[in-house]
């Protein structure tokens, strides 16, 4: 007798097996039989026969230890701020020095006064948006900034 419990002991399985009908002719004479077959089964089928026990997986997460996290600093207010002052002070320099600027003679006093950063900011906040380009690249780009404030003054 096996471990198992009385549901999944190992039956033989009986099967009726009959030969087909055909028409029956007075000469001729069909038997028909019957045969009982019975098949023992091995302990590696019934164990098949076993529901099986489903195991899920989860694997680890992969370990990345090369993730870096850069500053933007783009957003820096001190660089801003840096920026914003060196283009002021080159502007009011443009103003009185060079030709295409003297027709700006007038904005000087704005640019002197406390409202100059403020209009200064603005005009460079744009040109960097506008310009898809970076604060840290304003210097490297003076000549196209020197044009876009002459410009933007211009239109004031």
């Amino acid at each position: 007798m096996s471990s198992y419990p009385a549901e999944f002991d190992p039956v033989p399985i009986q099967q009726s097996v009959s030969a087909p009908s055909l028409p029956i002719s007075s000469s001729m004479s069909i038997s028909t039989q019957t045969q009982t077959i019975s098949q023992p089964q091995s302990q590696s089928q019934s164990q098949s026969q076993l529901p099986q026990k489903t195991y899920k997986y989860f694997p680890a997460p992969p370990l990345i230890t090369t993730y870096h996290q850069y500053q933007d600093v783009n957003n820096d207010d001190n660089l801003q701020h840096m920026e914003t002052l060196y283009f002021l002070s080159e502007t009011l320099d443009w103003i009185d020095n060079d030709k295409s600027f003297k027709k700006l003679k007038k904005f000087k006093k704005y640019l002197k006064g406390s409202d100059g950063y403020e209009i200064m900011h603005k005009i460079l906040k744009l040109f960097v948006r506008r310009g898809n380009t970076n604060w840290y690249d304003l210097k490297i780009q003076r000549s196209l900034v020197k044009d876009y404030i002459r410009h933007k003054l211009s239109k004031f």
